[in-house]
């Protein structure tokens, strides 16, 4: 986020009893034959997620890199979406990065805080600075901080429409910023500006999309992208940024990619606490 058929909610609180048809927890890609993956298992994929993330903790800093061997600590959105994630199955750890947060003086960003209803007006979208907060030997902790300009053009970002859904408290507005999103659905992942840019698509927009389906009432995401979201996991167990048109893997596992894929998988079992 730092660069600029599917299941309704009622669909997801069955899914324990059903299963559903999907690839990837075993690192398939995602045009290759499905394999059964049930509420059970689909549970151990994102035990495996967790793990991922707790064990990149620093100790020293009390926080985790960006990624494996990175030596930038985002607190935002990084660290701020590990503890949420963290909360209920590694409770000292996420208590360990809020205490870290909270060292360094930064609790807030104002944007990715949206998620959990913690912005009183989270819209419209307002610019953002990359900022370092303080280094320490060859490791630097940086964070990400709103500012008062407004966003231009920010409708021809997958992403951020995919967070106006979540964010919009008029229904038939979530509606409309959905239905926008979903046109630049391709079938393998989101075609907006940055991916033209790019050449690559990126994952994180998956786990936006999911979370909007969730959300937004009678949204319901299209066929093959949760497919696609779990072939994107990498070994280690966590989401790999980015991917291109043939489903190959572009880039590392990194923590904002593997913490808003948690939240969008607990959202398919339907074991997401209410966003809001």
């Amino acid at each position: 986020m730092r660069q600029l058929n599917m299941l309704t909610r009622r669909q997801a609180m069955k899914l324990g009893a059903l299963g559903f048809a999907a690839a990837g927890q075993l690192g398939m890609a995602a045009d290759e034959p499905s394999k059964l993956v049930t509420a059970e298992s689909l549970k151990l994929v994102l035990q495996k997620a967790r793990r991922f993330l707790v064990d990149l903790m620093d100790q020293d800093l009390g926080l985790l890199p960006e990624y494996r061997g990175a030596k930038v600590y985002w607190i935002f959105h990084d660290n701020y979406l590990a503890a949420k994630v963290l909360n209920e199955s590694h409770p000292e750890t996420a208590r360990q990065i809020r205490a870290s947060m909270k060292r360094e003086g930064v609790e807030h960003s104002g944007k990715i805080e949206l998620l959990f209803g913690e912005l009183k007006n989270p819209l419209p979208f307002r610019q953002f600075q990359l900022k370092d907060v303080r280094r320490v030997g060859d490791k630097v902790i940086r964070t990400e901080v709103v500012l008062s300009d407004i966003v231009v053009g920010w409708e021809s970002y997958a992403d951020f429409l995919l967070m106006a859904s979540l964010a919009e408290k008029d229904q038939k507005s979530a509606w409309q910023t959905w239905e926008q999103a979903l046109k630049m659905w391709d079938g393998k992942g989101f075609v907006d500006e940055a991916t033209k840019q790019l050449k690559r698509y990126s994952t994180y927009k998956l786990a936006l999309a999911l979370l909007a389906a969730y959300w937004v009432p009678k949204a319901e995401a299209p066929d093959g992208l949760l497919e696609r979201l779990l072939s994107l996991q990498d070994p280690s167990g966590g989401w790999i940024t980015d991917y291109d048109a043939s489903g190959k893997k572009i880039g590392l596992a990194n923590v904002e990619t593997t913490c808003l894929s948690i939240l969008a998988l607990e959202a398919v079992r339907g074991t997401l606490e209410p966003l809001r």
